[in-house]
């Protein structure tokens, strides 16, 4: 018995890959819970979310280099692993150490966007390079589509990042100071 053509056509979209980005947030896979952090359960998520990805890391020290879909590029470091099978990850932008006037004010400005923004975490590394950093934990397992949500903010979380503290648009120039009064006359008498 031959199978209709409709029946066909959905049976060949059953065996295609699932196409990269943009991300879906109602598929049913982001409510998927990931057992831990492994390539073979993060590379997957970047795929949907239209990032780029090479692994940099070992066998022992896993790692990958992500480029986002806005061009913002981070590292991801898993952490607390048993094998493949990671309970942490590290995601983290790193930037050259700044010179000049523009150091001097870097931790001021790096307060200034940690009490503004929860999120991610902005330092200044051992060596003086500014860092923005996120760490998520799947001791329980974490969700596939939180997981998609925290790289996509993170990627935005860079670009703020990049706004407001590591050039920032200069401050507008203050109004001119009124003239100075001139002194009321004295009373003759």
């Amino acid at each position: 018995m031959a199978l209709p053509p409709i029946m066909l056509a959905a049976a060949a979209a059953l065996l295609q890959p699932a196409a990269a980005g943009p991300f879906n947030p109602a598929a049913p896979e982001n409510r998927e819970v990931l057992a831990s952090f492994s390539y073979a359960t993060v590379e997957p998520v970047l795929i949907r979310i239209g990032a780029r990805f090479e692994r940099a890391g070992t066998g022992e020290a896993q790692a990958l280099t992500v480029t986002f879909a806005n061009g913002r590029r981070a590292a991801i470091l898993f952490g607390s692993c048993q094998a493949t099978a990671c309970r942490a990850i590290s995601i983290q932008a790193v930037w050259n150490a700044p010179s000049g006037p523009a150091a001097a004010q870097l931790a001021g400005a790096m307060a200034g966007f940690n009490q503004r923004y929860a999120f991610a975490r902005a330092f200044l590394a051992a060596d003086g390079r500014p860092t923005l950093q996120r760490y998520l934990t799947a001791d329980y397992g974490f969700i596939r589509g939180n997981l998609a949500v925290n790289l996509i903010v993170f990627a935005g979380q860079i670009d703020r990042f990049v706004a407001e503290v590591l050039q920032p648009s200069p401050a507008p120039p203050a109004p001119p100071s009124p003239a100075p009064a001139a002194p009321a006359p004295t009373p003759q008498s």
